[in-house]
């Protein structure tokens, strides 16, 4: 099920430019696969035009987002924080603003009431940007 930028934005507390996410193109109960546009020096993350490697991991947590989201058949963003990075590796200084689309890929390790594991790869067809695994941790109270 290919879902499009209107429908992510209804799944991610965020909007407009900070919605970084273009499409789902692909999702199971246990990974998901997005896409997105090269950023233009124009980017709400860009620094001297050229957007950090770094930033590749906001790619990566709001495609967590939106497969809990999708996971717990939600109509709305979760309340949810990035709350640890473990093994991450940048393989370039910067995200490439030529070439193929970003892929985003994450695939869910270990899901609690109290937040969920997940490993991702961010890159294009060319190169991987940035890998690693991030940890998501829930609002009490809210469903895992």
């Amino acid at each position: 099920m290919k879902i499009d930028r209107t429908g992510i934005e209804g799944l991610v507390p965020h909007a407009g430019a900070m919605c970084l996410l273009d499409a789902v193109t692909e999702w199971s109960e246990q990974e998901i696969a997005c896409t997105s546009a090269l950023p233009a020096a124009g980017h709400p993350l860009a620094r001297d035009g050229r957007v950090p490697a770094i930033a590749a991991i906001e790619y990566a947590a709001q495609a967590t987002a939106v497969h809990g989201a999708l996971l717990e058949r939600s109509d709305g963003p979760r309340a949810g924080m990035l709350a640890t990075l473990v093994d991450v590796r940048l393989e370039l200084p910067q995200i490439p603003t030529d070439g193929e689309a970003l892929s985003v890929r994450a695939a869910l390790l270990s899901r609690s009431a109290g937040g969920c594991l997940y490993s991702f790869v961010v890159g294009t067809r060319r190169a991987t940007i940035a890998s690693g695994r991030l940890l998501v941790a829930l609002r009490a109270g809210q469903p895992a």
